[in-house]
C-alpha cells in the first residue's frame, strides 16, 4: 500500500474543460466518482488500479460500473497501461514532490540507522576488549566486577543495534507506532516524535515498546494455538484409544466433540482438551 495520506485538490479543479464536460453529462455524480477514484488510485502501489476491477468500485462507490467506465475511458482524464491498469497521469505528476521528499527521508533514516550501527559496533568491540581478563579486578558493591559490569553494558547496546537492524523488529516498530500514537490528539506528530525517540535509543521509548511486544507475541502466539485448535483434522481421532474404550467416531459440535466409541458410549469434550492429549501422546498433530 501506498503511504500517501493525502493528495492536492485544486480549488478550480471544477473548472477544468475535462470535467466541467463530465459534468454536463453526468452532473454532480461525475465529480464525485472522479475523486472518489482519485482517493482510491492513491492508495495504491504505483498508483494504478486493475480496470477489471471497477465492479468492486462500483459496489463501494453506489453507482453502475457503465458510470465508472465512462470516468475512466471518455475524459482524458486517465490513461491505461499495457496490463490494463489505469492511472491519472496528473495525479503522478503533482504528487511527485511529496514522493521525492518520502524518498529523502527513506534515505536520511538509512543513512542514520546506518551511523548508529556502525558507533554501535564501535563501542561493542571497545568494551569487549576491556572484557577480557577480569581476574585481578575489583569487585564493585553488587558484586560484579568492572568487566561484569561492561559486559551487561555491551549486551544493551547489542540489543539497541538489533532493535534497529533486525528487519522483523523494524515492522514490530512499525505496529507499535500505530497502536500506540492512534489515540494521541496528533497521532502523526506524535508519531514522528516517538519513532525519533526509538532512533535515538530513548530508554522510555524502548522499554514501552518491548512491554507491547512482549504482549503482542504472546497474543499472537495463543492466536496461532488457536488457529491449529481449530484446524486441526478430529477424523483421525478414529481409531485412537481413548482409556479402555476405541473412538469409533466423531462429531463436530463447535468448540466441542462428540465422540462415540467402540462399546456404544459416547461423551462430548472440548476440542482443547482432546488437541492437548494428542500432542501429549500422538505426535502426530498437523503443522
Amino acid at each position: 500500500m501506498s503511504k500517501i495520506k493525502h493528495f492536492p485538490h485544486y480549488l478550480n479543479a471544477r473548472n477544468d474543460r475535462k470535467i466541467k464536460k463530465g459534468r454536463l453529462q453526468l452532473g454532480i455524480e461525475f465529480y464525485a466518482i472522479y475523486f472518489m477514484i482519485l482517493e482510491v488510485l492513491a492508495e495504491q502501489k504505483d498508483f494504478r488500479y486493475p480496470l477489471a476491477d471497477i465492479d468492486i468500485l462500483a459496489d463501494d462507490f453506489g453507482t453502475s460500473i457503465q458510470k465508472i467506465q465512462l470516468v475512466i475511458t471518455q475524459y482524458d482524464l486517465f490513461e491505461i497501461d499495457p496490463v490494463e491498469q489505469f492511472f491519472s497521469p496528473a495525479q503522478v505528476k503533482a504528487l511527485q514532490p511529496y514522493l521525492q521528499k518520502l524518498e529523502h527521508y527513506k534515505l536520511m533514516g538509512k543513512k542514520s540507522a546506518l551511523a548508529r550501527k556502525l558507533k554501535a559496533e564501535q563501542q561493542i568491540e571497545e568494551l569487549k576488549k576491556l572484557c577480557q581478563d577480569d581476574s585481578n579486578q575489583p569487585t564493585l558493591n553488587d558484586g560484579s566486577t568492572y568487566a561484569e559490569q561492561l559486559t551487561n553494558i555491551t549486551n544493551k547496546l547489542t540489543n539497541k543495534l538489533n532493535i534497529h537492524t533486525d528487519t522483523e523488529n523494524q515492522a514490530l516498530i512499525e505496529k507499535w507506532l500505530d497502536k500506540y500514537c492512534s489515540s494521541a490528539d496528533n497521532p502523526h506528530s506524535y508519531r514522528a516524535t516517538m519513532r525519533k525517540k526509538i532512533n535515538s535509543n530513548d530508554q522510555y521509548a524502548l522499554e514501552a515498546f518491548e512491554v507491547w511486544k512482549q504482549e503482542y507475541l504472546q497474543n499472537k502466539q495463543q492466536e496461532e494455538a488457536k488457529r491449529k485448535i481449530e484446524k486441526y483434522d478430529y477424523t483421525q481421532l478414529m481409531g485412537m484409544r481413548l482409556g479402555d474404550r476405541i473412538i469409533d467416531r466423531v462429531v463436530d459440535t463447535g468448540s466441542m466433540l462428540h465422540l462415540f466409541f467402540d462399546d456404544r458410549t459416547d461423551a462430548l469434550n472440548y476440542k482443547q482438551d482432546l488437541y492437548q492429549w494428542i500432542q501429549q501422546n500422538h505426535k502426530e498433530v498437523n503443522k
